[in-house]
């Protein structure tokens, strides 16, 4: 399925609700308001029964923002919509492990590759590299993060959730419900895309083992 924008979705909303195809203009109460709640599906797909969503782990090299080069310091700003690192940190192709915060007391000598994240949501993330190493200048930083979900702020705008007719649903349901009638149906389309949804995440890939083999010489890029 292809992406939908805000714009296209909403129109369908409304060829669904009004059953015409005018659209409302962006400008509109209704569109407005169907934008806020499209931002609520996104929020419920994104937190639906603690699932870790493929499409929302992406690479530091495609974020629109973040430190992605060293400047010879250990601190370096992460992509505002960070959530949580994958596993190794890589500068050039050098690895080093990511250690929890509250172990590192017991590394304050250590000179081995290491990073630790700080921060939290409201303030943003940093990655720091242990501060007894020597960071060059001009290397390009990697790693995988999770991010957060994309949402809707303008006519143009995609999502990263791979059925946006959710969203389609989602909106409608509480439109119908706005009005005081039964939106049993639409509701329960809603459900039945979003656990569909959740399943398909769920799939391994044809003829593709769910187990990773150990690398780097059986090193693990966390330690817990």
């Amino acid at each position: 399925m292809a992406a939908l924008t805000e714009n296209e979705i909403l129109d369908i909303v409304y060829a669904l609700y009004e059953t015409d195809d005018a659209g409302w203009s962006a400008t509109d109460d209704e569109y407005l308001a169907a934008r806020k709640y499209a931002n609520v599906a996104i929020n419920r797909w994104e937190h639906y029964d603690n699932t870790e969503w493929r499409g929302l782990w992406t690479k530091l090299t495609d974020a629109s923002d973040g430190d992605k080069t060293t400047d010879a310091t250990t601190q370096y700003d992460c992509p505002s919509d960070f959530i949580r690192p994958g596993s190794w940190v890589r500068i050039g192709t050098t690895h080093y492990s990511v250690y929890p915060p509250e172990k590192l007391a017991k590394y304050s000598n250590a000179t081995h590759n290491y990073c630790y994240f700080t921060g939290n949501i409201k303030d943003g993330f940093k990655l720091n590299f242990n501060s007894n190493l020597t960071i060059t200048t001009g290397d390009t930083i990697y790693y995988e993060y999770y991010k957060s979900a994309t949402t809707f702020a303008s006519t143009t705008d995609t999502t990263e959730m791979s059925d946006p007719y959710f969203i389609v649903y989602f909106i409608l349901a509480r439109f119908i419900k706005n009005d005081g009638e039964d939106n049993y149906e639409e509701l329960s389309e809603a459900d039945e895309r979003l656990e569909q949804m959740r399943v398909t995440n769920m799939s391994g890939y044809y003829d593709v083992s769910n187990n990773v083999e150990s690398t780097l010489d059986n090193f693990y890029g966390f330690e817990k």
